[in-house]
């Protein structure tokens, strides 16, 4: 009856293994939703800070379980093209600024985003930007790179597909501590990234005769850059805007690129009802957990009885099944990681009670995630 007392077993240094790191992938969508196809605004958030930019939800605001999925905003270098206006302050001046701080990294002598995919030293300032920015939660430690893909649908209902090139390009040139890649036009629908080797060519991509989208006015440049660790996506409103309007060089763009200095606009829900239009937004989070294992063993003389109260009977703690007298028998439900203070860390549920006896032993393996 000895082996009542058997209640802790120490670990054999031999039998951990910790700090080993692993990547694992996922939705980024609530509820584990791969693909969104339905988006959603708010009009109490819109009142609030619509100025700046437009939560995009997952569900009808008559839901209550709905969740922020990103948010879409528009910046302007000199102001324009905002919601609101105030004299020299804008709000797309002050989302333009914003951004340009967080993702150039020489912000103070780069003023604009610089849309040069070709990395050829042209230069293709842009004045005016669309940022999406996935939702913190949703995507955590970065979205996976090559696994997402953007629908947008202008106002001539011409549709165009946007992925990032890093099946092509592991160039990380604006951030140093974050990667970045080129958009480009292409699709993830076969599983894996194919971008389309017909896009627009810069040089097809003139302005309209107002020529104020950015410093060089015969070409737009790139559509843009991907921020995996900051699940961030900065378009070159001019070049998608041309990707969207009926033929690479038609008079009206796409997507309404309003940018009036003195007059109310709205121009980031521009990019909202093009990709409430496109309905398809597909992306997948990228995470590394670091897992330790305890290999807990079970010899043929522990962990035999059980201390469950029906497990005996009577005053004297007989018990009450007398063939456990001469052949004791346990199950063994649930396995507890204690420190040297014998303080309970850690529980592991096994999927099915284990049956245990002298006859048996038991190597179980214990997995912490975190």
């Amino acid at each position: 009856m000895s082996e009542i007392n058997n209640f802790f077993t120490t670990l054999d240094p031999e039998d951990k293994r910790t700090n080993i790191p692993s990547t694992i992938s996922s939705p980024v969508w609530s509820g584990g939703t791969a693909t969104l196809t339905s988006f959603f605004t708010s009009s109490v958030q819109s009142a609030s800070s619509g100025d700046y930019y437009y939560d995009v939800y997952d569900k009808a605001g008559s839901d209550s379980t709905r969740e922020v999925q990103f948010a879409v905003s528009y910046g302007h270098f000199h102001g324009s093209g905002s919601k609101s206006t105030s004299a020299g302050n804008n709000p797309s001046k002050a989302v333009y600024r914003q951004f340009r701080n967080v993702c150039i990294k020489n912000a103070a002598s780069s003023t604009k985003f610089n849309f040069n995919a070709n990395g050829d030293g042209t230069t293709y300032n842009g004045n005016d930007i669309f940022a999406i920015s996935v939702n913190r939660a949703r995507y955590r430690e970065k979205i996976d790179p090559g696994n997402w893909e953007l629908r947008i649908s202008g106002s001539h209902g011409n549709l165009i597909k946007l992925i990032d090139d890093s099946e092509a390009t592991s160039d990380s040139t604006i951030k140093a501590s974050q990667r970045v890649f080129n958009i480009v036009s292409g699709s993830i629908s076969t599983g894996a990234s194919l971008i389309k080797t017909t896009a627009i060519a810069q040089s097809d991509l003139s302005y309209g005769s107002s020529g104020i989208g950015g410093d060089n006015a015969s070409k737009r440049g790139s559509l843009g850059y991907f921020y995996p660790e900051l699940g961030l996506i900065i378009l070159n409103a001019e070049a998608v805007s041309a990707s969207c309007a009926d033929g690479v060089t038609a008079t009206t763009d796409g997507i309404n690129l309003t940018r009036s200095s003195a007059t109310d606009d709205n121009t980031t829900f521009e990019l909202v009802t093009a990709i409430i239009s496109g309905s398809h937004f597909q992306a997948r989070r990228e995470e590394q957990i670091k897992s330790s294992h305890y290999f807990c063993r079970v010899r043929s003389n522990k962990y035999n009885f059980s201390q469950n109260p029906t497990y005996y009977s009577g005053s004297q703690g007989e018990l009450t099944n007398t063939t456990f007298v001469q052949d004791p028998k346990s199950y063994i439900t649930t396995v507890g990681l204690y420190n040297e203070q014998n303080e309970l860390l850690a529980v592991a549920k096994l999927s099915q009670p284990l049956l245990k006896s002298r006859d048996r032993e038991a190597v179980i393996k214990v997995r912490l995630d975190f």
